[in-house]
């Protein structure tokens, strides 16, 4: 069985971010979703994760759950995602605060830390 696309993001903090970056909650959880499905069909949520924290200098895995991958990314894997979703600024930047403000609020099982989200983008990705 598969876990839904969603089971790693709070509603409240989808709501949250989309009030505040004047983005319809039903829209951003549709970008969310459509973001988390691409990562599954290429090359999947265990590979990238794996293939990144073997390509880039720092271990960019900053905690993990059982549902649940926290990283911290530069900037620009950022954009090639942004890019292949076709969002304009304002759905760029509410997707993005949205994954930060998740990491930020993630259970203490997790480990997050928080420290490393300040240089870097934050990326959740719900385990498959």
């Amino acid at each position: 069985m598969t876990t839904d696309e969603l089971a790693a993001f709070d509603e409240a903090v989808v709501e949250s971010v989309a009030a505040d970056r004047e983005v319809s909650a039903e829209r951003l959880t549709d970008v969310v979703r459509t973001h988390q499905a691409n990562v599954r069909e290429l090359p999947g949520v265990e590979d990238i994760v794996y293939e990144w924290r073997n390509y880039f200098h720092q271990d960019p895995l900053v905690g993990r759950t059982a549902g649940a991958y926290y990283l911290a990314l530069p900037a620009h894997v950022w954009e090639e995602f942004t890019d292949d979703l076709a969002l304009d600024d304002t759905e760029a930047a509410a997707l993005l605060a949205v994954h930060d403000a998740q990491a930020r609020a993630a259970p203490d099982e997790a480990g997050v830390d928080e420290a490393r989200l300040d240089g870097d983008a934050a990326l959740v990705l719900t385990r498959p």
